[in-house]
């Protein structure tokens, strides 16, 4: 499949033999550590900690599962506000988290309500990455489940590519931990419970003792061989979501009752409890990238780009303060920021917002009826990077949007609009190759290129049997263009700005 452009619930695939399916009383249905990554822990020293350790950098490449048609899905703002909160919340294991590239889009039925795990590989083996941490949002209501991540050195994907984190929209809102939790399984953490929420009692459950001598006939403590294998974890037994602080009262094999730590990310308390990993999780994070061999180290083969810091929002153009303009048909207009890349434009009626999308061009033309005629709005602009996706936005500007126009030609952002035509904003006199997104496989397309009056271009047609396409576009002088493409039945056309 070439089609393009994870709260708490965990579910971790590291081979398909080890697959475990939902049940009632644990909704993830998360198998244990594989002994690959015991060891590994074990294999740690943790004699030495970082007080501040230095920043690794880690490259994530994005993807958001839509229906076929191009529907439903995630905004790519949202996708942008988790690695936000994920960076905030893994600042003290000096871990930073960036996106080079832009979000990848996949268009299928299959996988925007997938029923069980075979899909989901096969879209990450396709779809992977190689050398980032790839990331993929759907929907994943169907399996119960709020998302699921591989342990290194498993997982679809092949070498310097293996696995992936997949989070559900549901379980993706801000401020939510599943993300963080997910990422620290990618990364060589096992649930806090891992190994004994299954029989608290045993002699080989991770006792609630740290003492390493206790006397007869206590069993002294394995913390370091049972468990997630940290001793500065507490031992914990709840592998189903729970309030803090937790009544549940449970024993272990010595008859010391358990006192579960919820301030951890990697146990299943609530979203408002968890707030930290332990020293020990941080060293075994860190060691899974520190080196081109380690687990992970493949991570950082690759240096991040030097992106600029971005430190205000855009400078807003138009729509100025008290202009009026049809209420299907606004352009809005903000200065290029030093550094962008990208740019969030959000349009709000009274506080809410009617309209939030990312745009690369430094401009944004509303067609559609998500503005309300006769009403005044606020709109404001934030600027983007790789490394800045927690940038502030400009102040707001309000505006008059008046009486609907009719005939304004162009379908725009309100319409299930599967298509995608990008780069629009492009450079006079230069050729370009323009990327045509979500035509229906093995069905020819054509398209036509004309300027503002009409006049023929150019006249293109699909050369292959793929939902991606590439057109190149010949020097043009500076002005607008538009694209027009046909398939099948269906017709929609597409601004160019050259400039």
């Amino acid at each position: 499949m070439n089609k393009f452009y994870i709260t708490f619930w965990t579910i971790l695939l590291y081979s398909s033999s080890l697959l475990a399916q939902p049940t009632q009383h644990a909704p993830c249905g998360t198998p244990a550590a594989p002994e690959s990554v015991r060891q590994f822990i074990q294999s740690l020293d943790y004699s030495v900690l970082p007080e501040d350790p230095t920043r690794i950098n880690i490259p994530v490449t994005i993807h958001i599962v839509k229906a076929t048609n191009g529907s439903g899905g995630f905004l790519e703002n949202n996708a942008f506000l988790t690695i936000c909160d994920l960076n905030q919340r893994m600042a003290s294991a000096g871990l930073f988290f960036y996106v080079p590239g832009a979000v990848r889009f996949i268009l299928s039925d299959a996988l925007y309500n997938p029923v069980d795990y075979g899909p989901l590989n096969t879209m990450i083996s396709q779809n992977n990455i190689a050398r980032t941490m790839n990331i993929y949002y759907t929907n994943l209501g169907a399996m119960s489940l709020c998302g699921f991540a591989f342990y290194p050195n498993s997982g679809p994907g092949g070498a310097q590519n293996n696995g992936a984190v997949v989070m559900s929209f549901a379980c993706s809102q801000p401020n939510g931990t599943t993300l963080t939790h997910e990422v620290g399984h990618f990364f060589n953490l096992p649930h806090t419970f891992d190994q004994t929420s299954n029989n608290p009692t045993a002699s080989s459950a991770e006792r609630v003792t740290r003492n390493f001598n206790e006397p007869s006939p206590r069993l002294s403590a394995n913390c370091n061989t049972e468990g997630d294998n940290f001793c500065d974890t507490p031992a914990d037994f709840i592998d189903n979501r729970w309030n803090c602080p937790t009544g549940i009262i449970q024993l272990d094999i010595n008859g010391d009752r358990f006192r579960p730590d919820s301030s951890y990310y990697m146990s299943y308390s609530s979203d408002q409890c968890m707030s930290r990993f332990s020293d020990q999780q941080i060293t075994a994070m860190r060691a899974t990238l520190t080196t081109t061999n380690s687990p992970r180290g493949y991570l950082t083969i690759n240096p991040m780009p030097a992106y600029p810091d971005i430190t205000t929002g855009a400078a807003l153009i138009s729509p100025a303060t008290a202009d009026t303009f049809p209420g299907n048909y606004v352009v809005f207009r903000w200065n290029r920021t030093p550094g962008a890349t990208a740019y969030q434009i959000k349009i709000l009626l009274f506080n809410f917002s009617v309209l939030d999308t990312i745009t690369t061009d430094t401009f944004y033309i509303s067609q559609a009826r998500l503005i309300r005629a006769n009403r005044e709005h606020s709109w404001q602009v934030r600027a983007l990077n790789g490394a800045n996706l927690c940038t502030p936005y400009s102040d707001r500007i309000f505006f008059y949007a008046g009486a609907y126009i009719t005939n304004v030609g162009i379908r725009s952002e309100s319409q299930s609009n599967a298509w995608m035509v990008y780069p629009t904003l492009l450079e006079a006199g230069v050729s370009h190759p323009l990327n045509i997104v979500g035509l229906t496989e093995n069905v020819q397309a054509k398209a036509v290129i004309s300027d503002a009056s009409g006049r023929t271009i150019q006249e293109w047609t699909s050369e292959q049997n793929l939902d991606q396409q590439k057109l190149s576009l010949p020097p043009l002088a500076s002005g607008l263009y538009y694209i027009h493409i046909q398939q099948n039945q269906q017709r929609k056309a597409f601004k160019i700005v050259i400039q």
